[in-house]
């Protein structure tokens, strides 16, 4: 209880009490005690023990009256509660305020770890335990709470709550000595590498030694003296013939060259040849013998040509036959041009394949515009001089020339023309290196083939009319650049591994 209300007849210590609880003889002048409430009078017949209860009365106010008896205070139940609630757990119709405070007396009974648990909590002072009640804690407690997760880790025994594992306590500011490792032997490796890498520096470059100073030969160039003898020696077999006449042969004449001979000899003035140029200018060495060997044989005969070319260079190099053709008499009557007579000259034909696919369809469609843009399928090489047509389709046509420098030319005439004429005789004339390439197309019926100088030369044999001389000269000219051409292979090897410097010492490459 609060000391101003323990004993009412002592007199304050203070002299700022209020009026009314100051005495008469005190402060003469001032209020008296009548002037305070009556259930604070002694003529109330209230008592204010020690022990804080007092007795009602009827000037008493309300909210302070007791309705109880004051025996109910007495009660063990009663006993650890404040004076102010005393009384309240007996009231029947207040279930809410009894049971909450049973459970607390209930709860001050508890065990000391639960005291324990509620000490450092700011709880109101009625319920906080007295300092009598209160546990003396023991010197280094251990929370309970502390200890669940403890156990859950296995460091604290469940049943002793003992600590196994001790880790020293350091001081604020102070640091955990490192915990030292023994390092494996790849990683003592590493760690040495690591330290010798950063210790040397990167090694200075080493200067390249001096070449070698070049010798005669290599001033010259081994390459340069070669072809200065190649040259010279075919010079000399040009100039002086009997050179090569050790080396003259007969040229060996298989049964297709000699059927080919035959089928050119029967061709006449009436019949009409297609001829293709498909070749380019670096291919001349092979097909320019190839060209005047069968040319020959057809402007002989005055047969009927018709020019064509999907190629651009070899449209270009048609034309190189437009003189000799001339001096022949074609389309030339005493000086007098006869454009269409004997020859027509289609010229370029764009479209590779489907230019072909277009002339094997409509071959007298494609004579509507020659190279001059003249429609040469009034022509005398498209019809009769009776006005008939000569030629309509592929069919009609004599024979099917094509000089070719790639087995592609071959893949495309095959498949477009000749596959739609199959019975027309068809001759292709190849280099040397595009021959093995054709060779499925070249065994097919009615197909021929001439390749390099050796075809040339073996289609001149056949001719009654050719020069024999001429043709064995050839031959002897052609075995001797062969024999040439290999002496300064192999010389210039040999002379090429004796000027080759030595590779240096310890080089394994």
């Amino acid at each position: 209880m609060p000391a101003w209300l323990e004993d009412v007849d002592a007199e304050p210590a203070d002299s700022a009490a209020p009026a009314w609880l100051q005495t008469k003889d005190e402060a003469p002048g001032k209020a008296s005690v009548d002037d305070a409430p009556a259930w604070l009078r002694d003529e109330t017949s209230a008592t204010t023990s020690a022990g804080g209860r007092a007795v009602p009365s009827s000037d008493v106010p309300p909210w302070l009256q007791d309705e109880e008896d004051e025996t109910g205070l007495s009660s063990d139940k009663d006993a650890n509660l404040a004076p102010w609630l005393r009384g309240l757990g007996n009231e029947p119709e207040s279930p809410q305020i009894a049971e909450p405070l049973a459970n607390l007396s209930t709860a001050e009974s508890a065990s000391d770890a639960d005291d324990t648990f509620l000490e450092g909590a700011e709880l109101p002072r009625w319920l906080n335990p007295s300092e009598a009640e209160r546990p003396v804690p023991t010197s280094d407690p251990v929370p309970a709470t502390q200890l669940d997760w403890l156990k859950r880790l296995g460091i604290v025994d469940s049943d002793s709550d003992s600590v196994n594992i001790v880790e020293p306590i350091l001081e604020q500011g102070t640091r955990r000595p490192p915990t030292v490792r023994k390092r494996s032997e790849q990683q003592h490796t590493d760690m040495a590498l690591l330290a010798s890498i950063v210790a040397s520096p990167y090694p200075e470059p080493v200067a390249p030694a001096e070449p070698l100073p070049p010798t005669r030969w290599q001033r010259i160039g081994v390459e340069r003296i070669l072809y200065s003898i190649l040259v010279i020696a075919l010079l000399v077999a040009l100039i002086i013939p009997g050179v090569t006449a050790p080396l003259q042969s007969e040229v060996p004449i298989s049964p297709e060259v000699v059927e080919l001979g035959i089928l050119l000899d029967s061709l006449g003035d009436e019949d009409v040849v297609l001829v293709a140029y498909e070749w380019a200018a670096q291919r001349s060495a092979e097909l320019r013998p190839l060209e005047a060997a069968v040319m020959q044989r057809l402007v002989a005969n005055r047969t009927k040509l018709i020019l064509v070319s999907t190629d651009l260079q070899g449209t270009l190099l048609s034309f190189d036959l437009i003189e000799p053709l001339r001096e022949a008499g074609y389309n030339n009557e005493n000086g007098i041009p006869l454009g269409g007579r004997d020859y027509v000259l289609l010229g370029y034909r764009p479209g590779g394949d489907l230019a072909l696919r277009q002339l094997a369809q409509d071959l007298r469609g494609q004579l509507k515009s020659d190279f001059d843009g003249n429609d040469a399928s009034q022509s005398l090489v498209a019809n009769n001089p009776d006005g008939t047509p000569r030629i309509s389709t592929l069919d009609d046509l004599a024979m099917i020339l094509v000089l070719a420098d790639e087995a592609q030319d071959v893949q495309s005439w095959m498949e477009q023309v000749h596959r739609a004429a199959p019975e027309v005789p068809i001759t292709f004339l190849l280099p040397n290196e595009a021959q093995p390439l054709a060779q499925p197309y070249l065994r097919l019926p009615n197909v021929y083939h001439l390749a390099g100088q050796q075809g040339a030369l073996a289609l001149l044999s056949t001719d009654a009319d050719s020069d024999s001389a001429t043709i064995a000269a050839a031959t002897g000219q052609l075995s001797f650049a062969v024999v040439v051409f290999l002496v300064l292979l192999v010389g210039g090897s040999l002379i090429s591994l004796r000027t080759r410097p030595g590779r240096p010492k310890g080089d394994d490459s």
